[in-house]
């Protein structure tokens, strides 16, 4: 599953965004229609198809036990929920996750590739060109 492309949308009155559908397409039966939405370290959401969460949460869980897994695990679920897609391609998105990512009207829903990311879209577009310049080694390597 690879999530690719760039799709601007409007959030609705009630939290809603159309969740795009060439994603759509990409979630498997094991996902159910079922997405887990979390908060991500950039000011931004990251929106994990269920199969791909089951997947981390596996990896976390066969860490070592200790102080930190606990504290991440904890933190991880004090900022994550699970949101499914109305018959419509929608999410639901609670108030309290928009309003932690800055998030108001317009959105970037951007593909990155097993997961994606819902941010303010004026944020999104500003940090294009910091984006590339970061982006630059790694892009060397590979192209």
């Amino acid at each position: 599953m690879r999530f690719i492309g760039t799709h601007f949308q409007t959030v609705d009155p009630k939290g809603r965004i159309a969740f795009p559908s060439k994603f759509k397409r990409l979630l498997g039966p094991d996902d159910q229609g079922t997405m887990v939405l979390t908060l991500g370290r950039e000011h931004c959401l990251l929106l994990y198809p269920l199969s791909e969460w089951t997947a981390l949460a596996e990896a976390l869980d066969a860490l070592p036990r200790n102080q930190a897994k606990r504290d991440a695990i904890r933190s991880i679920s004090d900022h994550t929920t699970e949101l499914e897609l109305d018959s419509h391609g929608r999410l639901t998105i609670p108030r309290e996750f928009l309003d932690q990512a800055g998030i108001e009207r317009d959105v970037a829903v951007v593909g990155s590739l097993r997961y994606v990311e819902v941010g303010g879209r004026e944020v999104y577009e500003r940090g294009g060109e910091a984006r590339r310049t970061a982006a630059g080694e790694i892009l060397d390597q590979l192209f």
